[in-house]
C-alpha cells in the first residue's frame, strides 16, 4: 500500500505505526487488548502532529485486521480527549474475533469513529469481521473466504495460505490507489439480491481509496482471482459474468 502511494500518489505524506511489540504472545491476552493502549498513544502522536500544522481534514487513518481497532481507538481517542474529528478511516477486513458481537472483549471500530468509515470485508466470520461495521461496507465477492484465487485447502492458521482471503482486502485497496476506477461496487441488502440485480449501475461507487463518502449501507462486486483483481465495470454483473464462465 505504501509503494502504491509512493508510486501513483507521491505527494502524499505516509506515517506508518510499528507496534509490532505490543502484538507478539497471546492474541488475547496481548494483541488484542493492547489495540486500546496503542490507540491511545498514536492518538497523542497524531494530535502532536495536528497541532503542529498537519491539517486535519486531509487526515486519512487506515488498518488492516488488528490495526483497523488500532486505528477506531486512535480517531475516538483524537474526538474524545483533544476534541478533534477524523474525517475518514478506512478499515481492511477489521479482526474478528475478541471484537464480535459488540464488546465481547475490546470495543470495534464503528462508524462513530470518524465523520466517513468505510469497510472492506474479505473473510468475514474468519479472521474478519462478520457484521456491517462502518458507515459503508464493501462485500467483494460475498466479503467471504475462500477469496477467488485463493487456497481452498489452507489448514494451517496464519499461514499465508491460510491468510489469503484475509489480505485480499489491502490488496485491493493497494490496487485502488494505482487505479481508482477498478473497483465500481453495486448497493444491495445481500449478495444474493446483488446477483439477481438487473441493474447494478444505479447507486454505483467505488470501492477503495477514491471511495464516494456520500455512500452508505452494504456494496457489493465480484473481483478476479489475481492481480489486476479489479474487473471495472464488469465486476458489479453477476450474472453476464457467470453466464460467460469466466466468473
Amino acid at each position: 500500500m505504501v509503494s502504491a502511494y509512493l508510486e501513483s500518489r507521491p505527494a502524499t505524506n505516509i506515517v506508518l505505526l510499528d507496534w509490532s511489540n505490543m502484538s507478539h504472545g497471546s492474541y488475547l491476552v496481548n494483541a488484542a487488548r493492547n489495540t486500546k493502549k496503542v490507540g491511545a498513544a498514536a492518538a497523542e502522536h497524531i494530535n502532536n502532529l495536528i497541532e503542529s500544522g498537519l491539517p486535519i481534514e486531509k487526515l486519512h487513518v487506515i488498518g488492516h485486521s488488528l490495526g483497523s481497532h488500532v486505528a477506531g481507538y486512535l480517531a475516538r481517542d483524537l474526538k474524545n480527549r483533544y476534541n478533534k474529528t477524523v474525517k475518514r478511516l478506512t478499515a481492511l477486513d477489521p479482526a474478528f474475533p475478541a471484537f464480535y458481537p459488540d464488546g465481547v472483549v475490546m470495543d470495534h471500530v464503528t462508524d462513530k469513529d470518524a465523520e466517513f468509515v468505510d469497510v472492506i470485508h474479505t473473510d468475514a466470520g474468519g479472521y474478519g469481521a462478520p457484521v456491517r461495521t462502518g458507515t459503508v461496507d464493501f462485500w467483494p465477492n460475498g466479503g467471504k473466504s475462500i477469496q477467488p484465487g485463493c487456497p481452498r485447502f489452507a489448514p494451517i492458521p496464519l499461514s499465508d495460505d491460510n491468510l489469503c482471503s484475509h489480505w485480499r482486502s489491502w490488496r485491493f485497496y493497494a490496487e485502488s490507489v494505482r487505479n481508482p476506477t477498478a473497483f465500481p461496487a453495486s448497493p444491495a441488502d445481500s449478495y444474493h439480491k446483488f446477483r439477481e440485480n438487473p441493474t447494478p449501475e444505479v447507486g454505483m461507487v467505488y470501492m477503495g481509496v477514491d471511495c464516494d463518502t456520500s455512500a452508505r449501507g452494504s456494496y457489493y462486486l465480484t473481483t478476479n482471482g489475481e492481480s489486476p483483481f479489479g474487473k471495472g465495470i464488469e465486476g458489479i454483473y453477476y450474472k453476464s459474468k457467470n453466464s460467460t464462465g469466466t466468473q
